[in-house]
């Protein structure tokens, strides 16, 4: 601010100083036309005099001169004591004597003589007869010039004490003149002499210096009137640049002095205004974007540079809304902008530029990534702990009906145990041992039948505890693996067995799995019922991209009202059928361990059945190529 009030009081300071030299120069100006003006106007009297004394001269040669009475102060002129009739006697008996026109201008001349402000004159010749009239230097210098050419000589000098502008013209011989002169030589129209006029200037000066005083005054107040203009010009300035010192430095603090990058951006793309808070944002200086307008479209990331390109169209549309993208600094690091613009205009109307603002929101960003991932992980966690209480109420049911089952199912074999015991005892005292040795292989084959259940109880007890890796498996391989095992059963029963070539391979524990289909195998050859042409068939369908595996049968078939209850422990649809009845609730842990579903399709009895499962595990490493085919 400093600088620009010492900028606009060396303005006008310089100014004042013109102002002054044209005051000056025109004052000068009048000071010299006025000055011009008392000789001009002194030499316009002189010639006017020269003249009015050149006609009274030619009408003193045009009449031979004049007669006059002769007095003290008139005497005959010695000069014309040649011509004839030089003096006259009236009737009257007046003594006359000639007048010739130089002896007349001479007394004119004298009576001017007496007063100090009248115009003077001086009749003169370089050949004078009146040694009277011999010039002085000033006028025979003037006569010279005559006889050169001259018409006219003046020139302002010193006479009598105060200035005189004296002026000379050449009198030329005309007849008249003769009368005097011509014994001298001259002839009509040559230079005879010369009559000098001086005209005093004091007055004419003193009326001019006047004419200044008033002129110096009138200047005076003109430049008086300019420099107070100056002055008070230079004050509204000095005024003015601090409210707009004020104005910009308010501008500046809130423009310069914000964490924000803002920008005030030109329709064809360059900047008018860029805060320095880019640099801290960016990495690029204000400087830089300033000569290089198109750095801001290089400098946001790839992925992003097509919404922002939109997004610049609707703002040259007033239809921007606020939008976040990625940029790029300088030294590789990206950071996320919050931009948000719009059109501004003119007090007239007219559109200005786009106005934006930029924010770093890099922190809010992770920030907000970081509580997603958060979220997510509750979420996920939420959701096991809700599938674990679905998972832990299936089980407490499963558990409750488990108990209520095994209870009921131990129970039977134990009733037996203790009823054909108690009988063994009974018979052995009343010595009747003819029922002893039927009572003890009931009591026999009540023990297997509790053993067996124990057995198959401990066997489910182990899935989900006791498994192996994880393999892939090729299920045409496992199922010929299975068939094999159960070729006995298989060829007693004369059961056809069909393989659909080419299964897909599946992900999980192999010999789990191949208990799985060995149970629905070996369910579907048990319970082929009184069929001639016993039929079991092993294959795969897509459904909905899932892939279920099915062992289909022609055999007994089962009930609709029956078709979860088969899954349940111990339960058998034929009581007097082998095994405990553990089999498919073996088989459907197996396949739910292995995130897949177990369940059976059937038309009714004697329709047959298919059992279907799925195998829901993936492999940890799509790139594993171990191929396992069988239990071992």
């Amino acid at each position: 601010m400093i600088k620009e009030k010492n900028r606009i009081r060396s303005f006008a300071l310089l100014l004042a100083g013109f102002w002054t030299i044209a005051i000056a120069v025109s004052f000068a100006w009048l000071y010299h036309h006025e000055s011009e003006k008392v000789v001009e106007v002194a030499r316009a009297e002189a010639r006017a005099a020269f003249d009015k004394d050149a006609l009274f001269r030619s009408w003193g040669n045009r009449h031979g001169g004049v007669y006059v009475e002769v007095t003290e102060a008139t005497p005959p002129n010695p000069y014309l004591a040649h011509v004839p009739d030089r003096e006259i006697t009236t009737p009257s008996g007046k003594r006359l004597t000639l007048m010739n026109p130089a002896y007349m201008l001479r007394q004119v001349f004298e009576l001017a003589d007496g007063q100090k402000d009248l115009i003077r004159g001086h009749i003169t010749s370089l050949k004078p007869l009146r040694p009277a009239n011999a010039p002085d230097p000033w006028e025979a210098k003037a006569l010279r010039q005559f006889e050169n050419g001259a018409k006219e000589v003046s020139e302002v000098q010193q006479m009598w004490g105060q200035d005189h502008l004296r002026l000379m013209r050449p009198f030329l011989m005309e007849q008249g003149c003769l009368k005097c002169h011509g014994g001298q030589g001259y002839k009509v129209g040559d230079v005879r002499g010369g009559v000098s006029v001086s005209v005093p200037l004091n007055v004419k000066k003193g009326l001019a210096n006047s004419a200044v005083a008033v002129g110096l005054i009138s200047y005076g107040l003109l430049w008086t009137f300019g420099i107070g203009i100056i002055v008070i010009g230079s004050m509204v300035l000095s005024r003015n640049l601090k409210t707009l010192e004020d104005s910009e430095e308010r501008y500046r603090t809130v423009a310069n002095y914000t964490a924000d990058w803002e920008y005030w951006q030109w329709l064809d793309g360059s900047f008018r205004y860029i805060s320095p808070s880019c640099k801290e944002v960016s990495d690029y200086s204000h400087e830089e974007f300033h000569s290089d307008p198109g750095l801001m479209q290089r400098i946001i990331h790839p992925d992003d540079l097509a919404a922002f390109v939109d997004h610049s169209h609707a703002a040259k549309k007033g239809k921007a809304v606020a939008i976040d993208f990625r940029i790029v600094r300088r030294d590789g690091e990206v950071r996320w902008i919050s931009h948000v613009c719009q059109m501004v205009y003119t007090s007239e109307g007219a559109e200005n530029g786009i106005r934006a603002s930029n924010r770093d929101i890099t922190d809010r960003k992770k920030a907000e990534a970081a509580l997603k991932e958060q979220a997510l992980l509750l979420e996920n966690e939420v959701r096991e702990r809700m599938v674990r209480e679905v998972e832990l109420e299936a089980k407490n049911a499963e558990l409750e009906r488990f108990t209520y089952t095994v209870s009921h199912d131990l129970k039977s074999p134990l009733i037996t145990i203790k009823g054909f015991a108690g009988a063994v005892l009974k018979d052995i005292e009343a010595g009747n041992l003819s029922r002893l040795d039927s009572d003890v292989k009931r009591i026999m084959g009540a023990a297997d039948k509790m053993a067996a259940l124990l057995s198959d109880l401990l066997e489910l007890s182990r899935i989900g505890r006791i498994m192996n890796p994880p393999s892939r498996i090729e299920m045409n391989l496992l199922a010929e693996e299975v068939l094999a095992q159960l070729s006995g059963p298989i060829s007693q029963g004369g059961v056809k067995v069909v393989l659909q070539p080419g299964l897909p391979a599946v992900w999980g524990d192999a010999p789990r799995i191949a208990e799985v289909l060995q149970n629905l195998v070996e369910n579907a050859v048990k319970y082929m019922g009184n069929q001639l042409q016993p039929l079991v068939e092993i294959g795969m369908r897509e459904v909905e991209q899932e892939q279920v595996f099915w062992v289909r049968d022609n055999g007994m078939g089962i009930p609709q009202q029956y078709h979860e209850t088969v899954f349940g422990l111990f339960n058998k649809l034929d009581s007097h059928s082998e095994g405990t009845g553990i089999g498919l609730a073996l088989a459907r842990r197996i396949v739910e361990f292995h995130g897949g579903r177990l369940w059976v399709e059937s038309e009714g009895r004697g329709l047959g059945s298919t059992f279907c499962f799925t195998v829901g595990s993936k492999p940890p490493d799509a790139d594993d190529t171990e191929i396992k085919g069988g239990t071992s």
